[in-house]
């Protein structure tokens, strides 16, 4: 089967897909990619920041503190994951600042997370224990690296699927406004 298979695929053009949509059933193209080296620029990574997250007006409330030296550029969105999910929590667009939080060093970047739909539209939920944050780079894909994993508050939290963050902001009431 993989012959017949492999000999067809040699016959039909299949760079359309692929260049189309990078979330294809087909990993190969991007794989070679991943072998170079990640341009970070001034992004912030988790070695440069403390990372913690508060209870706020039922919404999680990510602070992201510049513990390094130098300037760094929260970009876009926080990649947010409970527990062991495959996907990410969605963002909401309306958040999206006019350009990118600069955290100069002992200052702070937030975002917040809403956990559940409030129309229960996000179905019965469950109980997440483990949060994982990854942070953008400039052209907006997830940091490479270990993401940082602050604590939930209490130590667990009620999520569905339709848990949404914002964009990173630059003060507190922006985020727990979007």
């Amino acid at each position: 089967m993989t012959a017949c298979g492999s000999s067809e695929n040699k016959t039909a053009p299949k760079k359309e897909p692929s260049a189309a949509s990078p979330s294809t059933e087909e990993g190969e193209p991007g794989e070679e990619e991943d072998d170079k080296p990640q341009d970070k620029g001034d992004a912030c990574a988790p070695q440069d920041m403390k990372l913690e997250a508060g209870s706020q007006s039922g919404k999680v409330l990510l602070v992201a503190t510049n513990t390094g030296k130098k300037p760094c550029t929260a970009y876009g969105f926080p990649y947010i994951r409970f527990d062991q999910d495959q996907a990410t929590a969605g963002v909401s667009e309306e958040s999206k600042p006019k350009a990118p939080v600069k955290v100069a060093p002992g200052k702070s970047a937030y975002a917040a997370i809403t956990p559940t739909a409030p129309n229960g539209e996000g179905g019965p939920g469950r109980e997440a224990h483990k949060l994982s944050v990854t942070f953008q780079t400039p052209s907006g894909d997830p940091l490479q690296g270990a993401p940082a994993t602050p604590a939930l508050p209490n130590n667990t939290l009620h999520v569905d699927d339709q848990a949404m963050a914002t964009y990173w902001l630059p003060d507190e009431a922006a985020a727990l406004k979007g």
